[in-house]
């Protein structure tokens, strides 16, 4: 599909680009479509769920309002900058980073928009720019970027007439995944990386898709009078063909073992009915782990996998991250990606001497190093049974800071903590007790770690 470029400028909010005659030609073109304006599936009210607002596009094609047509998504200069240093990270130890940004069911599917959506500030060439915009600025700053919206928007369609987006649900179809997986092997085969891997056959095989639960159509059918498109398309799996000969002349880890790709990423990623890690196997001919999580928003799924021992023990040779265009990777601050670059380097040789305090805690003094605003404290219980950790702080001033930290239900108990000090002062690193909500052990340890590659432990 041709897309047709227009200059603009990225303003804060969407709506700063538009103007009141455009809303007024949108609403002057529903009312000229009868067709258009009227629903196919006798809804109403879509707009004003309180759960999750939607509009309905052409051919039974649904839309988030909030999601899927919004223009302006929180990718700042910091969370570029956040990404390059975490791909700097994972290299020094022979892992390389490539970052999908998803794209919305809008961007991929412009053509089934209703004319309507502009009230809301949608604008099919300014939501194409903002993406390209973010591949663009990632790729200057040294990250392996994929563009995935171009090809799927290209190839937006089936031979069994299925689309790249479940009508009525958000996630991508096994059509959708396999275009997208196609463009990261492309991207992956051009990085140093992949010289010498060996592939490996894939062989993709329809299988029967299993019932799919969708909450996004299960809200949506209570506002329609006729049912509307079931969340349901053609399955494939993955099926290895041979496996790599001679895998220990072409592992760059010394571990006589293939290449790996680990996936890490949302619901999108998580699918059986889609099969994004499979489609990635076909395509690359690398063997993937799927750490996906769903719901685990942004960062649930990087956490849980970075800091556990398995990552750290054995890296893979490629990190693909999935992650929705619209998730913000700055809402938390600065405190995930301390964690995450911590992680990734894995630079924690200063360890720190500890004796229990009580059956769920350890204490040890940190008044003989020289600790900054760059560095973190790795607490490790020593086994996956943890999900929170209390850090407390006493200083020669006998001021007491404590700092908590906890894993959700949804993400991996890995028993691992990386604590960023910044924003705590350097007065107050004199003793520290680790409290944990586990039993405690002979491996409980606690060490620095750092987080600038230049760095030397």
């Amino acid at each position: 599909m041709t897309r047709t470029r227009k200059h603009a400028y990225l303003f804060g909010t969407a709506f700063s680009v538009l103007s009141f005659g455009m809303a007024i030609d949108a609403l002057a073109s529903d009312k000229d479509d009868p067709a258009q304006a009227q629903s196919s599936f006798g809804c109403s009210g879509l707009e004003d769920v309180s759960e999750l607002q939607m509009i309905e596009g052409k051919d039974g094609m649904f839309f988030r309002i909030l999601a899927d047509l919004r223009l302006q998504h929180a990718f700042t200069d910091q969370t570029v900058d956040n990404l390059a240093a975490m791909a700097k990270a994972l290299e020094k130890n022979g892992t390389t980073l490539i970052y999908v940004p998803l794209p919305t069911k809008s961007q991929v599917l412009p053509e089934l928009v209703p004319a309507r959506a502009s009230l809301y500030g949608f604008d099919a060439n300014i939501a194409a720019e903002i993406y390209d915009d973010v591949v663009r600025r990632l790729e200057a700053k040294g990250v392996a970027a994929v563009d995935i919206a171009t090809p799927m928007r290209g190839n937006n369609r089936n031979q069994f007439g299925e689309y790249a987006f479940f009508q009525a649900d958000f996630h991508w179809t096994a059509h959708g995944a396999g275009i997208a997986a196609k463009a990261i092997a492309e991207k992956i085969k051009t990085l140093p990386a992949y010289e010498d891997v060996k592939p490996v056959g894939f062989a993709m095989q329809e299988v029967k898709p299993e019932p799919e639960y969708s909450s996004m159509r299960e809200l949506l059918q209570k506002h329609c009078v006729t049912h509307v498109p079931t969340v349901t398309a053609h399955a494939y799996q993955a099926v290895r063909e041979e496996a790599a000969a001679d895998a220990g002349s072409m592992d760059i880890f010394g571990g006589g073992e293939e290449a790996t790709i680990a996936l890490i990423g949302t619901s999108y990623s998580d699918k059986p009915i889609s099969n994004f890690a499979g489609y990635l196997e076909h395509w690359s001919g690398i063997p993937v782990d799927n750490y996906s999580i769903s719901g685990g928003n942004q960062f649930g799924s990087i956490l849980s996998y970075i800091t556990s021992r398995e990552f750290q023990e054995q890296r893979p040779r490629f990190m693909i991250w999935e992650n929705p265009i619209y998730n913000n990777l700055g809402q938390y601050g600065g405190a995930p990606w301390s964690e995450i670059v911590a992680a990734s380097l894995g630079d924690c040789g200063t360890s720190v001497d500890v004796k229990p305090v009580d059956e769920k805690s350890v204490a040890g003094d940190l008044s003989s190093l020289k600790l900054g605003q760059d560095d973190v404290l790795l607490a490790d219980i020593g086994s996956d049974v943890s999900r929170n950790v209390t850090f407390t702080f006493t200083g020669a001033d006998g001021t007491v800071r404590t700092r908590s930290m906890e894993r959700g239900d949804r993400l991996r108990a890995t028993g691992r903590y990386f604590l960023s000090l910044g924003g705590i002062p350097a007065d107050a690193f004199g003793k520290v007790s680790v409290s944990f909500d586990a039993p405690v052990g002979e491996t409980t340890a606690l060490s620095v770690c750092k987080t600038k590659t230049g760095e030397q432990s």
